[in-house]
């Protein structure tokens, strides 16, 4: 086993892996994989894996599960047993930690209610604040908020073809997201040129 992740090429301090045993790629990738791209998939051999297990990189002395089965029958999001499940991703956790950042990772929430409130922007009343606190629920919600109560687009472009987390979309003005999603275009029109 390497030390970098497959996908990412990252250093590998965390490793998420499904029946197959394939330990080569870190939690935030197959979170990415199974969350985005809703893909179940080993990515070294393409064996299906329903549920995948997320702990510490530790080389050859990495914590292997070889029996699926004897995981805790899913009973929803959260604590079951001495693990955690995040439903959706279908994954695993041995960690409390890394599970609250592979939550976090996957929640339909707004970059730029959470910069404003940790910074002290946009006005401290208790009716802004709550309305911010409002629980998105779908990607349609999202940027429903982001044109509502900031202006801002989301990238359909980000978000469809490079198949990014939602903390690494990009948001801007309708006029910048023309500027950005031209630029982008052309990027791909010239690497599609060069390797023809």
């Amino acid at each position: 086993m390497d030390d970098a992740c497959a996908v990412c090429a990252e250093p590998l301090e965390w490793v998420a892996y499904g029946v197959c045993g394939h330990r080569e790629v870190c939690s935030a990738c197959v979170a990415r994989l199974r969350f985005v791209l809703r893909d179940q998939r080993c990515c070294i051999c393409m064996t299906h894996c329903p549920a995948v297990f997320a702990t510490k990189a530790l080389g050859d002395r990495t914590k292997a599960i070889s029996d699926f089965s004897a995981l805790p029958a899913v009973a929803g999001e959260g604590k079951a047993g001495e693990y955690w499940y995040h439903e959706g991703t279908q994954v695993w956790f041995d960690d409390v930690d890394q599970y609250r950042t592979v939550r976090a990772m996957c929640q339909f929430s707004c970059t730029v209610c959470k910069d404003s409130t940790s910074t002290g922007k946009k006005g401290g009343s208790k009716a802004s604040k709550a309305k911010h606190k409002k629980k998105i629920g779908s990607i349609e919600q999202l940027k429903g908020h982001l044109f509502d109560h900031h202006h801002l687009y989301m990238c359909d472009l980000c978000l469809d073809g490079r198949k990014v987390m939602l903390l690494m979309a990009y948001f801007s003005l309708f006029t910048g997201l023309i500027v950005y999603s031209l630029i982008s275009n052309a990027v791909q029109l010239y690497y599609f040129s060069v390797s023809s």
